[in-house]
């Protein structure tokens, strides 16, 4: 794990260019996506939206960390302590997270979900799970399994755990930088119900990171997390 106070801020300035610059261009890749629909070629709307995400969002994000590492002289393995020596330890400790996150965030979903009944909201569920819900195609299917259990949890931890928490720790107290990278991790998803309790995950992940300094360990949390939630949207008809 990266020690706090040794991120440039000149250079973080140029990782945080390049991050909007990666929106930007999924903004407009999906635009003309759109348009290529409508004109009745091309892709439809929901794998665009995939693809969007998939090349300009996630791979251009773990490119920009990747710079953002090199430009530092260091090692992925100096900077976010990536060792796999003890795999069976990483993958326990990960399941624990993963399980308990897991029940936290359902509780706390649970009472979002009664406070927004009790004030006449209506409640939806995240864009990639009503994805996936509506799409039975298996390609469709397949390229979400892909980006959930593979691309977001390894793109997601480098961004929030490894660069955007230790770069809090730089500045603020712990409890502040545990709150505000989890709170922002809860926003990305734009989800209102799923603010909290991703949130909450997010604290999760980011103590697991901190007590192991490994980030494989919250990686394969997230992925576990993820892969519940799956097996749940395929398994359990009263969530279909």
């Amino acid at each position: 794990m990266k020690m706090v106070g040794s991120w440039r801020p000149e250079l973080l300035i140029k990782y945080l260019a390049f991050l909007l610059m990666c929106f930007g261009m999924s903004g407009v890749s999906l635009y003309w996506f759109q348009r290529a629909e409508a004109a009745g070629v091309g892709i439809d709307s929901s794998t665009s939206l995939l693809l969007s995400n998939l090349i300009f969002l996630q791979l251009g994000m773990l490119g920009a960390t990747w710079l953002l590492v090199r430009d530092h002289g260091l090692t992925w393995d100096q900077v976010f302590g990536f060792q796999f020596v003890a795999p069976g330890k990483i993958l326990f400790q990960a399941f624990k997270v993963a399980s308990f996150g897991f029940v936290v965030s359902c509780l706390l979903g649970m009472v979002v979900h009664q406070i927004f009944e009790l004030l006449g909201r209506e409640s939806s569920e995240q864009a990639i799970v009503e994805l996936f819900v509506q799409n039975q195609g298996l390609g469709q299917r397949a390229l979400i399994c892909f980006t959930a259990l593979l691309m977001a949890p390894l793109v997601e931890e480098l961004l929030f755990r490894g660069v955007l928490y230790t770069v809090l720790l730089q500045y603020l107290t712990r409890p502040l930088a545990l709150i505000l990278s989890s709170l922002l991790f809860g926003l990305v998803h734009f989800h209102e119900i799923g603010l909290l309790p991703l949130s909450a995950l997010a604290l999760l992940l980011a103590l697991s990171y901190e007590k192991s300094r490994n980030l494989w360990v919250p990686i394969f949390a997230h992925t576990f997390f993820n892969l519940i939630n799956l097996g749940l949207l395929l398994w359990v008809p009263s969530l279909d």
